[in-house]
């Protein structure tokens, strides 16, 4: 079995740590894993918008019974994205044998919130490393009593980092430690913002706290969210998105105006809903529960017929081939044209 994975991997971001971890659990098992669209493999893995149409279509000429996998994060438009990115994933679902949602609510956003994925597929969430994120380790030490993290490597304001520093400010007995990204963070002396961190220094910063503080909005499975989890931290959350389907009962939904009367129940009742945190990341979201899923449902895939049948995505596949050669012709021509020197009179 060979995959083709055609994503160059960055180091930060939950959809790239979730690939690197895929990649190894398929050669784990024996499995092939490519990035060049050129080789020959058996199945095409793309997540959302990462790989386009057009290179889904190169593949297909290089590899005509190849099945095409898609894995879906979201609609781009809940995560408040104003370009094509939607148009570009839609595309692609076009073309795929198999689709992937991260939760419930990620289907639900992007086939009934947001119509922007056709085919319907299997939920499998997102998998946590729960040897690394663990509640025994390394911890660090911070001067206040009670601690709580927040955790964000992106800038977008549906992460809700305006909240966490209201929060901070409102309640300054409490040490609040940001991991990752927060340029604008307001300095004030409960407010620790060690920036991003490596996975290890992360994991020892969660399991130094009581609890995560998350005001994120529309997330489809947060990445941060089952690090938590798996530290042993419950969980206050904005009841938004898929927070609620994740966290069960290992925590409370959150406001700015009833934090301090949250924080206070989880606190009085903490090792239970520590316990509470560390199961639930064990009994769903265990590498060796996500991962398999991933790989029954490829095989499965590749027992049936293909979506599109394959006469007709090659024909497809080369038409497209066709009109970028076509264009490109044209586009040399009127380019030489342009260059033509004028007549002499």
């Amino acid at each position: 079995m060979k995959v083709c994975i055609p994503i160059e991997f960055a180091p930060h971001g939950g959809g790239f740590y979730f690939l690197q971890a895929l990649v190894a659990y398929f050669e784990s098992i024996g499995w092939q894993v490519s990035n060049r669209l050129s080789d020959k493999y058996d199945v095409l893995f793309t997540n959302h918008w990462m790989v386009s149409r057009r290179e889904i279509l190169e593949a297909v000429r290089h590899n005509p019974r190849l099945r095409i996998v898609q894995r879906i994060d979201g609609a781009a438009q809940d995560y408040g994205r104003e370009d094509d990115a939607d148009v570009r994933q839609r595309a692609v679902n076009m073309l795929a044998d198999l689709t992937i949602f991260q939760s419930a609510y990620c289907r639900f956003s992007t086939r009934e919130k947001f119509p922007v994925i056709v085919q319907d597929g299997p939920i499998i969430h997102n998998p946590v490393d729960v040897e690394r994120f663990t509640p025994e380790g390394p911890r660090h030490s911070f001067p206040q009593k009670k601690m709580v993290a927040s955790s964000s490597w992106s800038v977008n304001p549906l992460k809700g980092a305006a909240q966490v520093y209201a929060v901070a400010k409102a309640n300054p007995e409490v040490g609040f430690v940001l991991a990752g990204n927060y340029p604008d963070a307001p300095e004030l002396d409960n407010l620790h913002v060690p920036g991003v961190l490596d996975h290890e220094e992360l994991a020892s910063v969660l399991r130094s706290c009581d609890t995560l503080l998350t005001f994120s909005q529309n997330e489809a499975c947060p990445n941060h969210v089952l690090e938590a989890l798996a530290s042993g931290l419950p969980v206050l959350y904005t009841d938004s998105g898929a927070m609620g389907e994740v966290i069960g009962e290992a925590g409370l939904p959150v406001t700015v105006e009833d934090f301090e009367k949250k924080l206070e129940a989880l606190l009085a009742d903490k090792n239970e809903y520590s316990r509470r945190a560390r199961q639930r990341s064990l009994q769903h979201f265990h590498p060796e529960i996500i991962f398999p899923q991933y790989v029954q449902h490829i095989q499965k895939t590749l027992e049936s017929p293909p979506h599109i049948p394959v006469i007709w995505r090659l024909l497809v596949a080369w038409t497209d081939w066709g009109v970028q050669k076509v264009n490109w012709l044209f586009s040399g021509i009127r380019f030489h044209t342009l260059r033509l020197p004028g007549k002499k009179r």
